[in-house]
């Protein structure tokens, strides 16, 4: 089994990909990109066919996973501090953190846009409405701030599109999920600083950022909105940023970004057995010297 892991390293101030081996704990490839700015990590990304589309701060890059590879960059004016990539129906959602918003194109390998939706719209009894002039180049800019809501994950099942929010204030404990289409929140009566969510089944699993922890609706797929969390899964003791998550069968693997510490430090991952309950941690290792420091969003690679 292997992962296909984009990486950032915050401290070194580089972006690239991995082909990494959970077993064994090996990167068994590396590509180091060559951009040059002040903040150029890939971050989100996602496999489609033999390419991995994966974002950084303010493009969209296109790399041949099969050749190893890099093959071009994809730019758009209102691009701004970019996180997740989805593929669902054969169109490309990106989730422009900067803008607050998710961006839709048709034909992935070669993005035509479709549509925007402004994640803050979406719920005004949560979020604060911004201007967003559509004009400006935003990926041009570094932050744009102050954000609205601070969406970070999209993730789909058969009937909901569910965006997942780091806060209203980006503090413990208030972030958001919200029902893209709806603009129903997901928690019932608190808040969670949830950064990435994926369906699992009919349950969806999110990571509980700050607090080592792994939130689980059982049966979302057949319940209501909004709803409690049915399970807590421990990750157990450790600093950093839980993201980055992918549960094959009974194991559940989980990353934790590091970067903010602004020294060398490089990703955990954190294996857990749902059946047995065994746990595992371990770092990446560090190759050609770089320091791989932050991934948001893992794929699975069958060679």
């Amino acid at each position: 089994m292997q992962f296909i892991l984009p990486v950032e390293s915050i401290v070194q101030n580089k972006g690239g990909v991995i082909l990494y081996d959970p077993d064994s704990n090996k990167i068994l490839k590396q590509y180091v990109h060559d951009k040059k700015w002040t903040r150029v990590g890939w971050r989100g990304g996602k496999l489609y066919g033999d390419y991995l589309i994966a974002t950084d701060w303010n493009d969209l890059h296109y790399f041949n996973v099969k050749k190893w590879k890099y093959v071009k960059t994809f730019k758009k004016n209102t691009f701004n501090d970019l996180h997740y990539v989805e593929i669902h129906n054969d169109k490309l959602y990106i989730v422009n953190t900067g803008i607050d918003s998710i961006e839709i194109f048709k034909n992935p390998m070669n993005p035509e846009f479709e549509n925007i939706h402004f994640v803050f719209e979406k719920n005004k009894d949560i979020f604060k409405p911004r201007e967003i002039d559509l004009k400006l180049k935003y990926n041009e800019m570094m932050k744009v701030k102050p954000h609205s809501c601070h969406p970070n994950c999209i993730a789909f099942d058969k009937k909901r599109i569910l965006v997942t929010c780091f806060g209203k204030n980006q503090k413990f404990n208030s972030g958001e999920v919200i029902e893209l289409n709806t603009g129903k929140r997901l928690f019932k009566g608190r808040n969670f600083d949830c950064h990435d969510g994926i369906f699992n089944n009919n349950d969806f699993y999110l990571t509980h950022t700050r607090h080592n922890t792994i939130l689980v609706y059982k049966n979302l797929y057949t319940s209501n909105l909004p709803y409690n969390p049915t399970k807590r899964i421990r990750i157990g003791a450790g600093k950093g940023w839980w993201r980055g998550m992918l549960i094959m069968g009974d194991m559940i693997y989980v990353f934790a970004s590091d970067g903010y510490r602004k020294r060398k430090t490089t990703i955990r991952m954190a294996t857990i057995n749902t059946k047995t309950n065994k746990r595992r941690k371990v770092k990446l290792p560090v190759v050609d010297g770089i320091h791989w420091d932050t991934i948001y969003q893992p794929n699975l690679y069958m060679g």
